[in-house]
This record gives C-alpha cells, structure tokens and sequence, in this order.
C-alpha cells in the first residue's frame, strides 16, 4: 500500500545531468531544505535555526541569486531567516552566498509561494521581503500575478501585529498594484516611491521608523535593471492589529 502524499507541492527531480542542483542543494546540510523536509517544521523555524522563541522570523519570497539574501541575514544575526525559492539552482546559490557572509541563521526552502500556508503557522512571520515578482504583463495572465487580494490576505494571518512587508519593483504598474492590494483594513502604509534611487514621488517622512527597512540593500536584478534606466519601486506595509 502507498502512503498518501501530506505535501501539496511536489517537483520532478528531473536527470541530474540536466539540472545538478536537485542533489547539489544537500552541499549545505540542514541549510537547504526540499519541500517534504521544510513542512515538518511549520511552527518551529526559531527553534530549527537556534532562535529563541521570541527571536524575529524573517521571510523573503525568491531571493534570485541570494544577495540580499545574505545581507539579510547578516544584519539581522538576531532573527531566524528563511527564504522560499522555486529554483534548484537559485536555492543552492542563496545557501551559498549567506554562507559565504558569515551567517549561519538561516534556512533556504526549495518551495512555491502559492503554499507559504503550508510553511507557516498564523501569525509567525515578523517581516516578508518581495523583490521584483514575476510582471505577467499581459492582461490574461494577470491572474497568475503574485500581487493579488488573495495573497495579502494570506500574508494578514502569517504575519504578527505590526510585521512589515517590503516590495521592490522595476515594472511600473507594480506600484498602483501593491498600494491597492495592501489597501484594506489589515494594512497601513509605512513607506511608498514610484523612484526609490531617484526619490521624486517619496510619500513617506524622510525619518521613517521600520523594524526591518533594508531599502538600501540592492538585489542582483535590481542593479541590472537600474543600469538599463529603469526606476525601482519601493513599498512598505505593516501588519495592523486585529480589531
């Protein structure tokens, strides 16, 4: 008899002579995690990491390449941090690069975005951190568009009172689009500019207090996509307290 599969996302291994960092992923021990090994811990990232209970969780969703990433973690040795990542190769290479920083307070999971439910309990994220989403510019696929009501109403519940969200974008209808979804009751804004190196629309007082701003930290893409001229959008969001 077969077990019933508990996990709702699953990915083919594929030949290992085509993608290599299905196996490479377990160069960095318990630091890189598969699907079926990261659910389990749902509820108990802290103490997986080595954190105390009341230590920050942090989340980015697609860290890319792990620049940011690695800086994350390394300003924050304080905090557990977690990235979700649904590239084999994009997971090794975050692990690496924080490695390679100094920080050992982290944990990077081979999973979809779609399931973060699945990774994390109600109101056991302090802060999420989205870098350049996936645009899906055409209009009948907007619906496969991370931004949505849907997903803010899914990152309410992850997130504590006062966590924060941070989104970075060089696709210009990402701003209106962050400023609508994470316009109900569950949010207030922290911070919002249409040019965050330029700064011409900063909406937002220069002396803005946020636990885990980290505006100046530049993704890979990010500097790619400036040195093609492109503005980069910054919005920032807290968690507001049940009512």
């Amino acid at each position: 008899m077969v077990a019933e599969d508990t996990f709702h996302f699953r990915s083919s291994r594929g030949r290992a002579d085509r993608n290599p960092y299905v196996d490479r992923i377990k160069d960095f021990g318990s630091h890189a995690l598969r699907a079926e090994e990261s659910e389990p811990l749902r509820g108990h990232w802290r103490e997986a990491i080595g954190k105390s209970a009341d230590a920050p969780l942090l989340l980015e969703i697609g860290p890319g390449n792990g620049f940011f990433f690695a800086e994350l973690a390394r300003r924050h040795p304080e905090a557990a941090v977690v990235a979700v990542e649904i590239r084999f190769k994009r997971v090794w290479l975050t692990a690496k690069k924080a490695l390679e920083a100094g920080a050992h307070n982290f944990r990077v999971i081979h999973h979809h975005s779609r399931h973060l439910p699945d990774l994390f309990e109600d109101g056991e994220l302090d802060a999420v951190f989205i870098h350049h989403p996936d645009p899906w510019p055409k209009e009948r696929h907007h619906k496969h568009r991370l931004l949505q009501p849907s997903f803010a109403n899914q990152l309410a519940r992850l997130l504590r009172t006062n966590g924060e969200v941070w989104l970075k974008s060089d696709f210009e209808p990402y701003g209106p689009l962050a400023r609508e979804v994470f316009s109900g009751s569950d949010f207030s804004e922290i911070e919002y500019t249409a040019d965050l190196h330029g700064r011409p629309s900063l909406e937002a007082p220069e002396d803005v207090v946020a636990r885990f701003r980290m505006a100046d930290v530049a993704t890979n893409y990010e500097v790619k996509s400036r040195k093609k001229g492109a503005r980069i959008m910054l919005a920032g969001y807290r968690r507001q307290p049940v009512s």
